[in-house]
């Protein structure tokens, strides 16, 4: 983990509005800083960064068909 990594992930939450992750990222760094838990908190936010990751590729995902045909039936209206 570089000097850079957790700012990369606070801009990545907030990019991507994922406050339930802000806030687990958070308690993570709280408890490592008031527990002397460093290696615990490594782990957690290495887990942290995969659920980012996982998000965006989410939010990044072309709509399928059957989702473009609900959000705009008139692009699908043959008659």
């Amino acid at each position: 983990m570089n000097d850079f990594t957790l700012q990369i992930m606070f801009d990545r939450i907030d990019a991507y509005q994922l406050s339930d992750i802000r806030e687990e990222l958070i308690n993570v760094l709280t408890a490592s800083v008031y527990r002397n838990a460093s290696g615990y908190a490594r782990k957690e936010i290495i887990q942290i960064w995969g659920q980012i990751e996982e998000e965006m590729a989410k939010v990044n995902e072309p709509p399928t068909e059957e989702q473009l045909s609900l959000e705009h039936p008139e692009m699908f209206d043959v008659e």
